[in-house]
């Protein structure tokens, strides 16, 4: 397992936070997604070998939020 934050924009409650939350989580090999809107950040615990950034921006932008990138 590998962990990973991502910044995500336009998160501004903690609907936001559960609906991005619950997207990315519905992804196959994702153990664990926790969003925060407060530092439009996500954090996401996945397997490598079946998820990768490409998945999570698909899942991200599919509900109509800006996946920005990795955190630094």
């Amino acid at each position: 397992m590998e962990k990973q934050s991502y910044v995500v924009e336009g998160m501004t409650c903690s609907g936001c936070e559960r609906t991005v939350s619950r997207v990315i989580g519905n992804i196959e090999g994702v153990k664990s997604s926790a969003a925060d809107h407060t530092s439009s950040r996500v954090t996401v615990e996945f397997d490598p070998a079946k998820v990768d950034a490409e998945k999570i921006r698909k899942a991200v932008s599919s509900v109509g939020y800006t996946f920005v990138g990795e955190a630094k």
